[in-house]
């Protein structure tokens, strides 16, 4: 599928996502997450590929870190994808190379994507419940909360680094950024990590993934 496609892809299925009601259809919210966790699973491959080469300066510690958390967004994915998922797209833009050679952007771009991820799900929940989807509620309130793990995780490697200030656990709720999962899919694309100016890459992206670094892999 071309550029623009997929563009008008993601575009349709955004619009169609939220009906008069304001509840947005299960599926289109599967959807739209099976393309979030394809894109982190792609994402992370790239970053520990250029750490494991010396292009991105990160901690042995930071590494094993994000080979877990690359773990969980696979278990992630092939959960909503044996869950009826089709993702929007497996097609992924990289807008800044620095993304991959510069720990203070990619650390704080990391933070910024894992608090989208965190309230996607969080809108997810609401919108599950309201439409009698217990068992997708409970188990989009066990992603986000693993979305968090890994925020405050990120956040303590980039205290390290002295990239940024505080401490990793600095709240006392997470943000419900959105109201409607298509708009954490809008914010995805804004970013320029969907359709965006740079390199394109793949699902899953470079190297093998460990999925035995880490547990409960089914919810």
């Amino acid at each position: 599928m071309t550029s623009n496609g997929r563009t008008a892809e993601f575009a349709t299925a955004r619009r169609r996502s939220f009906q008069e009601s304001g509840c947005e259809s299960v599926q289109d919210i599967l959807n739209i997450a099976a393309t979030a966790e394809a894109f982190a699973v792609t994402a992370l491959g790239g970053a520990l590929e250029s750490a494991a080469d010396g292009t991105l300066a990160l901690s042995e510690e930071a590494i094993q870190s994000l080979q877990a958390a690359r773990a969980a967004e696979q278990a992630h994915y092939e959960f909503l994808i044996d869950n009826g998922a089709e993702p929007l797209t497996t097609t992924f833009t990289i807008p800044d190379e620095a993304l991959l050679t510069d720990p203070a952007t990619f650390l704080t771009t990391l933070i910024t994507l894992e608090e989208a991820f965190i309230a996607a799900y969080i809108a997810a929940a609401q919108q599950f419940v309201a439409q009698g989807e217990d068992k997708l509620a409970r188990v989009a309130l066990q992603i986000g909360a693993v979305e968090a793990e890994h925020r405050a995780g990120v956040r303590f490697f980039a205290i390290e680094a002295g990239v940024i200030e505080g401490v990793p656990n600095d709240v006392a709720f997470e943000q419900a950024l959105y109201g409607s999962v298509s708009e954490a899919a809008a914010a995805l694309e804004e970013l320029g990590f969907i359709d965006g100016e740079g390199t394109e890459v793949e699902y899953p992206g470079p190297g093998e993934i460990d999925m035995e670094l880490v547990r409960n892999r089914e919810p």
